[in-house]
């Protein structure tokens, strides 16, 4: 028998590409506790077109296979360090004693000629058996942020590629990261700043990272994804309910102004270091509003919804800038 709660998923930095380079050392993992995930082997159907005498349709053949999927999580210190390497770029960390702040900056160029994020594997067990699945050259194309009052703040990873190790592997036992356990960002921990003030009136905030990748396909004798590309450009979108107490955010979205918003959450329940706790933040140097319009639902009090998209600042360069206080081991991911 097989119970969610003893599925081990983790996923790990490869140092190159290739069913060879797959990481198979349990140290070289980041284990992610998740909430849900459907992370798994996809495969298309090709199916003869030739007439042969029957109504049945003809022979079916395998075709194109990807590894795709999310999974979400209730995201620890360590785990997201994970994930944004993963979905954002690789970062290296400016230590202080057992402190460590990682800052992730959109990639300005593809990781390499045939991919565009860092290749991940991908790790995960159930509890019926000592085998794994192992998925290898995967891409996490799109990272989610939420944030939501009486919630714990989520974190989603969207995987759009890679490919399925044939025969599996043996059970790696997996190091399960329990000392973050108690370090998860609740909603009254975050605060989001607008145009360099208090946004305290909203309920929900949602960013997401889109980095748009897609797996592209070669006669190159496998039916595996022979490169990743880019289908368009990147999007970083925000998206919140908030309620309608003053007109600001209104009066950029019909001016067409574009503001800066910032998040943070610091988990100041749990000091990891004097002074320091575990900190997310998130920076959008350019935020313009693309939809706001305020209504009324009923005698009760108007909540609006926003939506919004940040665009590249010409003076620091990026559209989206991610900072993580964590206590990692080391320096590099």
């Amino acid at each position: 028998m097989s119970y969610g709660a003893q599925v081990k998923f983790a996923i790990g930095r490869q140092s190159s590409t290739g069913s060879g380079t797959a990481v198979t050392a349990a140290g070289s993992y980041h284990h992610i506790p998740f909430t849900t995930e459907d992370v798994g082997l996809s495969k298309e159907e090709v199916i003869s077109q030739n007439l042969t005498g029957r109504f049945e349709q003809g022979a079916i053949y395998d075709g194109v296979s990807r590894v795709d999927g999310s999974f979400e999580c209730e995201p620890e210190p360590w785990s997201l360090a994970a994930i944004l390497m993963a979905g954002v770029n690789n970062a290296t960390a400016v230590a202080s004693g057992s402190l460590k702040t990682f800052t992730f900056f959109p990639r300005t160029q593809d990781y390499s000629s045939l991919f565009c994020n860092e290749p991940i594997s991908i790790y995960k067990q159930f509890s019926d058996s000592n085998s794994a699945e192992l998925y290898f050259d995967a891409q996490v194309g799109q990272v989610e942020f939420s944030i939501t009052q009486g919630q714990l703040a989520i974190a989603r990873a969207t995987v759009v590629g890679g490919a399925r190790a044939a025969t599996g592997i043996g059970s790696l036992g997996i190091n399960l990261h329990t000392a973050d356990a108690q370090r998860l960002w609740l909603w009254d921990v975050a605060s989001i700043s607008y145009d360099g003030s208090a946004l305290s009136q909203a309920t929900e905030l949602t960013v997401t990272l889109n980095e748009n990748i897609e797996a592209l396909y070669s006669l190159n004798g496998t039916l595996a994804p022979y490169k990743y590309a880019r289908s368009g450009f990147r999007e970083v979108s925000v998206s919140g309910t908030m309620y309608f107490t003053d007109r600001a955010i209104l009066n950029d979205f019909v001016a067409g102004t574009q503001q800066r918003l910032t998040v943070s959450m610091k988990n100041t329940r749990y000091q990891i270091q004097s002074g320091y706790y575990p900190t997310f933040e998130i920076d959008i140097p350019q935020l313009k509003i693309t939809q706001f319009k305020p209504s009324a639902t009923g005698p009760g009090e108007v909540a609006v919804s926003f939506t919004g998209r940040g665009v590249t600042d010409p003076n620091s360069n990026y559209a989206a800038k991610f900072t993580l206080i964590n206590t990692f081991a080391n320096t590099t991911l």
